[in-house]
């Protein structure tokens, strides 16, 4: 074998090399998109709690003030109530422009320009109070604090809605950016495993030619005076058919409407094109209760009524390919019993928080080929951002 053979055999060795730390790559950067997605999905509950926190507390302040100017009640309590309720409105608006974003940070700087024009009205209403002069205070209160009031209740608004807007923003990029690295490695891999699979065999150095005359000598037939015809020679074998690939371009298009879901009644059209793009006859997802003890069955494709009711719950602990692999948190496959014989494979759906479940399917082939479970894999991966672990027992198939 020359230089020029050996490096052709080599070089889908490096692709495939290159395409697995690639994937490998992706999936340490998946596990750090889902703390940002969580760490967003707090930060959007924090701030949503200040607002309502700030809304609470000016509506007390407001009660607080019609208190003080009551007849019969005694000033200095409802003023104490007072102050302590803006000094907390103060410190929730300090919070929301500190973590703000900077198309929400101008609404809330204009809700501290209005609380600052509400607390400078609630203390002329007050020395008012301690005068006496109770008409004077309450036009104050009632009349000119209005304005301010409203201003800031309008701002608080309008700062949940901008802060809502940048951070659906910030989800969608972090999403399109996780779709765009899933996709790539895809367009890597499966290349990468069809070339390695197709690779040329190292050829043999041609023989010198002391060989190949030597060669000729042994092969000359003996003499003989009446040689008989040779037999004749068996047609060689067909060659085996090459192995039929995944469909890449649907495979990459799945994982793209799969990372689009928002309405839980677009999944089993997703899981039935699952099942199109592994050839599988009948597909199953797993998920794990929230012990992680049970697997049961939260979506289907491709078995029929009779089936589903016997299928029930699987033990985490029980010796099968689907149990193993929810243990492992690894791929498990299950060739079939003869050569026509439909084979298993378990896919685990891996989150950030553990294994929540399994993907598990029936293929075709009675042995899983490698490209198929790379596919299986990623599918695995996008389809483990969409399912939660459950509860109770029941079981929601999806019949194609």
């Amino acid at each position: 074998m020359d230089q020029r053979d050996a490096r052709t055999t080599r070089a889908p060795l490096v692709l495939l090399v290159i395409a697995i730390v690639a994937a490998l790559a992706a999936v340490i950067q998946d596990f750090r998109f889902d703390r940002s997605l969580t760490l967003l999905h707090t930060e959007a509950i924090a701030t949503e709690r200040e607002i309502g926190s700030a809304e609470l507390a000016l509506a007390n302040f407001r009660g607080a003030e019609t208190a003080y100017l009551a007849t019969g009640q005694g000033p200095e309590f409802w003023m104490r109530q007072a102050a302590d309720l803006a000094d907390a409105l103060q410190g929730s608006l300090s919070r929301l422009h500190a973590s703000a974003s900077p198309a929400a940070r101008a609404h809330f700087d204009e809700s501290a320009a209005a609380l600052n024009d509400l607390l400078a009205l609630d203390k002329r209403a007050r020395a008012d109070v301690q005068a006496d002069q109770r008409f004077l205070a309450a036009d104050l209160v009632f009349a000119d604090a209005l304005d301010p009031s409203q201003r800031l209740e309008t701002a608080l608004a309008s700062g949940r809605t901008a802060e809502a807007a940048a951070t659906d923003a910030r989800l969608n990029s972090t999403r399109n950016l996780r779709l765009g690295m899933n996709a790539g490695v895809l367009v890597l891999l499966i290349p990468a495993i069809a070339a390695v699979i197709r690779r040329p065999k190292p050829q043999q150095a041609p023989a010198s030619p002391a060989a190949e005359v030597a060669q000729m000598l042994r092969d000359l037939p003996p003499p003989v005076k009446a040689q008989m015809p040779a037999a004749p020679r068996p047609a060689p074998a067909a060659p085996a058919p090459p192995p039929v690939l995944v469909n890449l371009p649907e495979a990459a298009d799945l994982c793209v409407d799969l990372a689009r879901v928002i309405d839980d009644r677009d999944v089993p059209a997703l899981l039935e094109r699952a099942a199109h793009v592994l050839e599988a006859k009948g597909l199953i997802i797993w998920v794990a209760d929230r012990a992680g003890l049970t697997l049961r069955p939260a979506m289907t494709h491709g078995y029929p009524d009779k089936v589903l009711q016997r299928l029930g719950a699987l033990q985490a602990s029980a010796d099968n390919v689907t149990s193993l692999s929810f243990r492992s948190s690894r791929p498990q496959t299950m060739n079939g019993s003869t050569p026509g014989a439909p084979a298993a494979i378990a896919v685990p759906l891996v989150t950030a928080s553990g294994c929540a479940g399994v993907l598990a399917a029936e293929i075709r082939d009675s042995k899983p080929a490698t490209e198929t479970l790379a596919v299986a894999k990623i599918i695995a991966a996008q389809f483990a951002t969409l399912i939660a672990p459950i509860d109770v027992p029941d079981t929601k198939t999806a019949q194609a």
